[in-house]
């Protein structure tokens, strides 16, 4: 399993991709911010029985593997209850996601960790 997100960028968006690669970081950054839901429900494809939330990017945890891809992390906690198990718990996780930036889409695919299916 290996779960994919694109997400459309702003003309504004786009035009900051094509003419500053200097600011591309600080864009993916707001991006993932602006997107936490939807992220949220793309890591929920790892969890079929718990509940994603409080997807967070971790800035200093962005690095380019080249000019259109980089890594960056993901802080997100998992939530499970279950009244009848008398079951409540939250743990924090994380995972390393690939920016892929699609400058003729205008777009960004988040690619989440490869996880063989059991």
């Amino acid at each position: 399993m290996q779960p994919i997100l694109k997400l459309k960028l702003s003309p504004k968006q786009e035009e900051i991709v094509r003419q500053s690669p200097n600011q591309v970081i600080g864009l993916i950054a707001g991006v993932i911010v602006a997107n936490a839901d939807q992220i949220g429900y793309m890591l929920q494809a790892y969890y079929p029985r718990e509940k994603v939330s409080k997807v967070m990017i971790l800035t200093d945890s962005i690095h380019p593997i080249d000019q259109l891809s980089i890594t960056v992390e993901i802080n997100y906690s998992i939530e499970e209850f279950n009244a009848c198990s008398a079951i409540d718990t939250e743990d924090t996780k994380h995972m390393h996601v690939t920016v892929q930036i699609n400058q003729e889409e205008g777009s960004l695919q988040l690619i989440g960790e490869y996880w063989p299916e059991a």
